[in-house]
C-alpha cells in the first residue's frame, strides 16, 4: 500500500487557496516529503490533526518522517525546508534524517570547495542547484552538531535522462528511483515502488487436505512437511507472484524527458502526479519557463502507462480546474483527476487507486480505478 498525500498545488506562489508544493508519502518504510515549500511544517501538522478529526486512521506525523526528496532548487519547492528541520529538532528527533536531490558534478565540486558560497553569474553553475543550496542551509547554522539529530546531505549528479535507482535507499522495502526533468536547473521526479511479493496462499486447498494448524503454517511460511507419503512445499499452495506497487511524481518539466517512456521506468507507475501548470493556450509559456501543459501531462501518463493520472501545480492563472482535466483526457484515455489541497490518493495492493477528496470536515472517496 502507498499512500499520497498532497498538501501543495500550486505553482510558484500561494493562489486560489492553494499552497505551493509538497507532499507526504506514506509506505511500509515511513514517510517521506516530496519537495517541501514555506509552511510544509504547519500543513503536514494541519492534515495530520485533520485526519485524526476525522476518524481516519491514517497519520502524517513529523516523528515518521525519514527522508525529504526534493525534486529541484527553486525556492517554491525547497523554502520550508530549514523551518522544518528546526522544528524536528525543537520535538526532540533523534532518528537520522535523509535530506536529497539532484545536482551535477560542477556544482557539487564547487560548492566542496567553496562551503556557503555562491557560484559566480558568469558560471555554468546556478545559484539554485542543490548543491549549493545545502551547502549555504549548512553555513546558516542547519549542521549535525546544531540540531538533535543527524543529517545525510545527498546531492546526486545527473547524468543523461535516464531512471536510475537513488544511492541512498531510507524507505525500507521501497525502492527510489530519480528520473531526469527538463526544467532549465537540475531536476528530477521520483517513482517510488515497493517490492514485488509472494502469490496468495491457498489456505482453503490445504485445509481441505485435512492438514493440522501447525502444517498449514509450516506451508505457509515457505517450509515443506510430508502428508499421506508426499512431501508438499509452501510453494505448491501459492498462486503467482504478485507485482509491488509504485507512484511517480514527476516535479516540475517541460514535455519530453526519456524517463516517462515505459520502458525506461522501473515498473509503469499505478498512479502518476504531474504538474500541469498551463492550458495549451499558453503553450508558449510552459516551453519558454520548462513547464508543462495539461495535455502534456496527459501525453507523459500515456508514455509511462500510468494506471491513474492526477494533475497539480497551477498556474495562479487558472481558477477553473476542469479545461485542465479536458485536455489530460485528451490524451490519455485513463483515469484523470484534478488534485486539491489535502486530497489523497491510495495506491492498493492490487493496484486499486482511490482519490480522497479533501471536504471541510474529512474525506469523499473516488474509485479511479
Amino acid at each position: 500500500m502507498l499512500e499520497l498525500h498532497v498538501l501543495g498545488t500550486s505553482s510558484a506562489r500561494f493562489a486560489h487557496g492553494r499552497s505551493v508544493s509538497g507532499s507526504v508519502i506514506d509506505t511500509p518504510g515511513g514517510l517521506a516529503l516530496i519537495d517541501c515549500g514555506e509552511g510544509m511544517q504547519k500543513r503536514v501538522l494541519d492534515h495530520n490533526r485533520a485526519l485524526k478529526a476525522s476518524g481516519s486512521q491514517k497519520r502524517t506525523r513529523l516523528a515518521r518522517i525519514r527522508a525529504i526528496l526534493i525534486t529541484h532548487g527553486h525556492l517554491d519547492h525547497t523554502w520550508g525546508v530549514l523551518p522544518l528541520l528546526q522544528t524536528l529538532a525543537l520535538d526532540g528527533r533523534r532518528e537520522r534524517l535523509v535530506v536529497m536531490g539532484p545536482s551535477t558534478s560542477e556544482a557539487i565540486a564547487w560548492a566542496t570547495q567553496h562551503p556557503g558560497e555562491a557560484p559566480p553569474e558568469d558560471s555554468d553553475i546556478s545559484a539554485s542547484d542543490l548543491a549549493i543550496l545545502f551547502s549555504q542551509w549548512q553555513t546558516v547554522g542547519i549542521k549535525d552538531d546544531g540540531l538533535s539529530y543527524p543529517i545525510d546531505w545527498v546531492v546526486v549528479p545527473l547524468e543523461g535522462e535516464a531512471p536510475f535507482s537513488a544511492p541512498f535507499q531510507p524507505l525500507e522495502g521501497v525502492e527510489i528511483t530519480m528520473v531526469p526533468t527538463r526544467h532549465g536547473v537540475p531536476a528530477c521526479g521520483y517513482h517510488i515502488a515497493t517490492r514485488g511479493r509472494a502469490g496468495r496462499f491457498d489456505r482453503e486447498r490445504a485445509s481441505a487436505l485435512g492438514l493440522e494448524k501447525a502444517e498449514i503454517t509450516r506451508l505457509a511460511e515457505g517450509g515443506e512437511i510430508e502428508h499421506a507419503g508426499e512431501v508438499l512445499s509452501g510453494a505448491e499452495f501459492r498462486g503467482p507472484p504478485r507485482a509491488g506497487r509504485s507512484l511517480l511524481v514527476s516535479g516540475d518539466t517541460a514535455h519530453g524527458p526519456v524517463g516517462f517512456e515505459r520502458d525506461q521506468l522501473p515498473a509503469p507507475p499505478d498512479l502518476l502526479l504531474h504538474e500541469a501548470t498551463f492550458l495549451t493556450d499558453k503553450q508558449d509559456k510552459a516551453t519558454e519557463y520548462n513547464h508543462s501543459t495539461a495535455a502534456d501531462a496527459g501525453r507523459h501518463a500515456n508514455s509511462c502507462r500510468a494506471g491513474a493520472l492526477a494533475l497539480t501545480h497551477y498556474s495562479s492563472r487558472l481558477e477553473r480546474l476542469s479545461p485542465s482535466v479536458s485536455e489530460a483526457r485528451e490524451q490519455f484515455s485513463g483515469p484523470v483527476a484534478a488534485t486539491s489541497d489535502g486530497d489523497r490518493y491510495e495506491v492498493g495492493p492490487e493496484g486499486e487507486i482511490t482519490h480522497h477528496v479533501r471536504i471541510e470536515d474529512g474525506w469523499n472517496a473516488l474509485v479511479l480505478r
